[in-house]
């Protein structure tokens, strides 16, 4: 039988043989302050207390228990099967599971699935753990991310946490709203295929256990159907681990250049010579995971800057992708910005799926810091591409898929669609360009399609929209569901709160991140009206919610037992607890709340 012993609140132990037992506020509470150790003493550069405090965390069953969690319960890819063809483990098994993990431990191979990558026919490789090393490489996560979150650049966005899309924008746009500039608009070749290992573990610097597990990680092959093969090079996607490791060997990126401009001399746009010691501020580099774009006002040093990372990527065996590597200008070219330096004749440029570029204009013009129209304006909105992708969507949905289906039925399964491309690309100017309503107008044409087709006439396919509130024209049922709009969702850049500089989750600094978990991109309204509600905090095990929980809308009475769908009848819990309230409604099998078992 496996024991936690545990001392929490009103008593001094707590004996728990069941996973259903388990108190995870105080899991939680002693692994995030073992991480803030870490992250303070990496901080302060105290790399033998940084080692100390991880051998204490990974070796720490609270960890091993929450480590296991995440990598069963919480991930989204938690049923993808690896060699060992393990999709699921029983509550006892994660009991048992935890008092046998151990690092070092000698990994399995990787069991190699392909998928195809987004809006192309090329087809991506993935590297899928077993069950047993997604564990192990969540609890190595929970030590090394905290270690590394203290050192990385603030202009690093991609897999971190805290940090989303929406920041990396946010930071080109205070970049180049005061300065038009040229653009380093790269792409690493498969970068996670090609990372050199030596390279990558020297920069880590770890040895002993911590060091032969990377390597056991790195060096475990793949196996693809019944073809083994070995891995020499690369970090595989599919690891829970690899998006930090491949951070890591992409740090100091933006710090190299910085250094390395500083030889170049260079004005202001006001014509002043900028001293040595302050010409590393001139060249921004902003990065999300391996797409990164460098800016500067001078073509001829970004052109030299381009030529630099070439040689620094290859100290870590990478390499630009010729095809999505490209310069422009964020306002205009020249004319003697040729192809043979790498433009393409294309102002702006493509980050994260936004457009950015800037626009000559007299009205709402930016202004230097002296006050003077700069004549110009940036904006940033959803890519033609992102728009097509879309509306290809909703054209399948409504038109081919849709046509069997009612009213009701449709709306059902627009709306998620719509929110979440709403809630990533309502941002910026998407509203005031345009874009927010244009997408709204194709979907009405392709709705009246629709209707027309149930009523057999366009004019009495007006039946499908009723006045609700301010507008007259919704597709909907009266006293009833809705179709949400595009509009709805619009986040100007004026509403977008930036993020800090170095700030981070592991940092002291709570009340902070607990605000920015009520701000960030893509939460709905009914979240941010249920964690005010709740103070923060789970309605199911107490504990507040962090930067790297699932949260998940729970209706108290089930809508099976006549629950309603309104504000009173809903709580926000963590995916793990919502699973476990859902388990004991079926056992239940009543329309009164469940009883919240202690820590259940």
């Amino acid at each position: 039988m496996n024991i936690l012993i545990l001392p929490f609140k009103g008593v001094k132990t707590h004996e728990v043989s069941k996973w259903q037992q388990i108190p995870w506020p105080r899991v939680k509470e002693r692994v995030v302050k073992l991480q803030g150790f870490i992250y303070s003493a990496s901080k302060a550069g105290d790399i033998k207390r940084v080692r100390k405090f991880q051998h204490l965390l990974v070796n720490s069953y609270e960890a091993k228990l929450l480590a296991i969690r995440r990598a069963t319960q919480d991930n989204t890819g938690k049923k993808t099967a690896g060699v060992d063809k393990a999709r699921a483990l029983t509550p006892k098994q994660r009991l048992e599971l935890a008092s046998s993990l151990r690092i070092p431990t000698q990994s399995s191979p990787l069991r190699r699935v392909w998928i195809p990558k987004p809006g192309t026919d090329v087809m991506r490789p993935l590297g899928i753990p077993t069950i047993k090393d997604r564990c192990l490489q969540a609890l190595f996560k929970l030590m090394l991310e905290p270690e590394w979150e203290a050192k990385f650049e603030p202009s690093s966005f991609g897999f971190r946490p805290g940090r989303s899309c929406r920041d990396a924008l946010a930071a080109i746009q205070a970049n180049i709203q005061k300065r038009s500039k040229y653009v380093l608009d790269a792409d690493i070749a498969k970068c996670f295929d090609r990372i050199n290992h030596k390279a990558l573990l020297d920069k880590i610097g770890m040895t002993g256990g911590f060091g032969r597990q990377l390597l056991a990680w790195l060096k475990a092959g793949v196996l693809d159907g019944s073809t083994f093969s070995e891995t020499d090079l690369g970090t595989p996607q599919g690891g829970i681990v690899s998006p930090v490791l491949a951070n890591i060997a992409l740090h100091r990126m933006e710090d190299h250049l910085k250094k390395f401009v500083c030889q170049f001399p260079m004005t202001y746009a006001s014509g002043t010579v900028i001293k040595k010691s302050r010409r590393g501020e001139t060249v921004t580099l902003i990065r999300y995971a391996d797409d990164f774009v460098v800016l500067h006002h001078d073509k001829k040093i970004l052109l030299a800057c381009k030529a630099e990372l070439v040689r620094w990527l290859g100290e870590m065996g990478l390499e630009f992708s010729p095809t999505k590597t490209r310069l422009t200008h964020t306002l205009e070219l020249q004319s003697d910005d040729v192809e043979a330096e790498g433009f393409d004749g294309t102002v702006g440029f493509v980050f994260l799926g936004y457009q950015i570029k800037q626009f000559a204009s007299k009205y709402g013009s930016a202004k230097s810091t002296a006050g003077i129209p700069l004549g110009y304006k940036t904006l940033i909105f959803a890519s033609a591409k992102a728009r097509k992708k879309h509306q290809d969507k909703l054209h399948e949905l409504i038109i081919a898929t849709g046509k069997g289906l009612g009213q009701l039925a449709l709306i059902k399964v627009l709306n998620p669609v719509i929110r979440g491309w709403s809630n990533y690309f309502g941002a910026f100017e998407s509203n005031t360009t345009g874009v927010l309503t244009k997408m709204d107008y194709l979907m009405y044409l392709k709705l009246r399609k629709w209707a027309s087709r149930k009523t057999g006439s366009a004019n009495t396919s007006t039946r499908y929209w009723v006045p609700t509130g301010k507008s007259k024209w919704n597709f909907g049922v009266k006293n009833g569901p809705m179709l949400v709009k595009h509009y709805d969702f619009s986040t100007p850049s004026s509403k977008i709160l930036r993020l800090k500089g170095e700030e981070s989750p592991y940092s002291p600094n709570r009340e902070y991140w607990l605000n920015q978990q009520r701000v960030r991109p893509g939460l709905s309204s009914r979240k941010v009206f249920l964690l005010k509600k709740q103070k923060g905090r789970c309605n199911w095990c107490g504990c507040l919610f962090r930067w790297d929980d699932i949260e998940e809308v729970d209706h108290i009475i089930p809508r099976h037992a006549g629950g309603l769908d309104k504000p009173g009848n809903l709580q926000l819990l963590h995916r793990h607890c919502h699973h476990r309230k859902t388990a004991l409604e079926s056992k239940y099998k009543s329309n009164q709340p469940v009883p919240d078992p202690s820590y259940g």
